[in-house]
């Protein structure tokens, strides 16, 4: 359980928007295993926006209902690449916080 936050968890949140759920997780210091389940989806979803996911819908509009709907207006591709890192590093970090 994150019961008072990772500083570096929080650093890497800082890089994401606050209204996205994964910034939310981090902040209010949640099971480190809903960051990383969240960091993953999140991941997958900018990886490919326009394929279909679960129930049908894209990863552009998993996204949209995850808190990045702003973002999305004026993201390019060098923007997408590195929230796809930072999503890699938190859901890294969260791994390996979990196993501890």
């Amino acid at each position: 359980m994150n019961s008072n936050g990772n500083p570096i968890l929080i650093e890497l949140a800082e890089q994401l928007p606050p209204s996205s759920k994964i910034y939310k997780l981090i902040m209010t210091s949640k099971n480190y295993s809903l960051i990383i389940s969240q960091a993953k989806e999140d991941f997958f979803c900018f990886g490919d926006m326009e394929n279909e996911f679960k129930d049908g819908l894209t990863g552009i509009h998993i996204l949209k209902q995850n808190g990045y709907e702003e973002w999305l207006h004026d993201m390019e591709d060098d923007d997408r690449l590195r929230i796809c890192g930072v999503l890699q590093m938190i859901s890294e970090l969260s791994e390996e916080l979990n196993d501890e």
